[in-house]
């Protein structure tokens, strides 16, 4: 294992990951490869910290990992998805976030013995299997409100241009109920996980409004949102990414199990 380590003023993106099936991230070579391409195109300058915004953690108030070691989570995944992945925390980073939340009158708390649940390994895995940096969870708060999330993100954004990296890693389209298991990545999807998926795609396009997390948190009265997202925790964490600002720019295009969206942006 080696760790790199770059401290410097470089302005990060944010990045919002449709993390996919822990099964396709464990046996697809493809994936594993379309993602490294994505890091080398896309995600060029090293981190000095990553922070996670993974749709598998809700709580109360908004809590941060203060953990030194990340390693997987025991979510009841058989031998075959448990990974030997493992990465340093940022108990640092973690309680100056805290901080700032805190003091702009949101309650934020540590929690000292979370690992990585599978939204927040998948993409760490996938886009730097060989690079080390140090990580942290943000959890959401348990609500789901996207305008209490866009306000984190905001109150945050300061620390890109610290090259911390943010990453919400969620689905575009995350219906379970709607899924071919174990169909791999070939299979065309439904109409309407289409449909949601480009309109999406469509509204980061659209250079005529840039206020592109208004238009994202609008997206829940979409006609196909509540078929796209029976519950939100997997989009909240576009909302998050989008709340950063910058030009969006769509990085990866794909689907899993035939409705599970694996549509990335990043936010410049």
């Amino acid at each position: 294992m080696h760790y790199i380590i770059r401290m410097n003023n470089y302005k990060q993106p944010s990045v919002f990951i449709s993390h996919g099936t822990i099964y396709e991230a464990f046996k697809s070579i493809q994936l594993k490869l379309n993602f490294l391409k994505l890091r080398k195109e896309f995600l060029k300058n090293n981190p000095s910290a990553i922070v996670l915004f993974s749709g598998h953690w809700q709580t109360e108030n908004i809590t941060l990992t203060t953990t030194k070691k990340m390693t997987q989570m025991d979510e009841g995944f058989p031998p075959e998805f448990q990974s030997n992945y493992s990465t340093v925390g940022n108990p640092e980073l973690a309680h100056r976030i805290i901080e700032i939340l805190n003091k702009n009158g949101v309650i934020a708390e540590a929690d000292n013995n979370r690992g990585l649940d599978h939204g927040a390994l998948i993409p760490l895995m996938l886009l730097f299997p060989n690079e080390k940096f140090p990580v942290l969870q943000i959890s959401q708060q348990y609500k789901l409100d996207p305008n209490y999330h866009k306000k984190i993100a905001e109150l945050l954004n300061p620390l890109r241009n610290e090259n911390i990296l943010f990453i919400g890693s969620g689905g575009l389209v995350h219906n379970r109920s709607d899924i071919e298991k174990f169909g791999g990545h070939e299979i065309k999807p439904d109409q309407w996980a289409k449909e949601f998926d480009n309109f999406i795609a469509n509204e980061l396009a659209d250079k005529t409004n840039t206020n592109y997390v208004d238009k994202i948190i609008s997206a829940y009265h979409h006609k196909q949102f509540y078929k796209s997202h029976p519950t939100s925790e997997h989009f909240l964490p576009l909302v998050f990414a989008s709340a950063f600002g910058g030009q969006p720019t769509k990085i990866y295009e794909a689907f899993q199990w035939k409705n599970l969206s694996m549509s990335a942006f990043m936010f410049e």
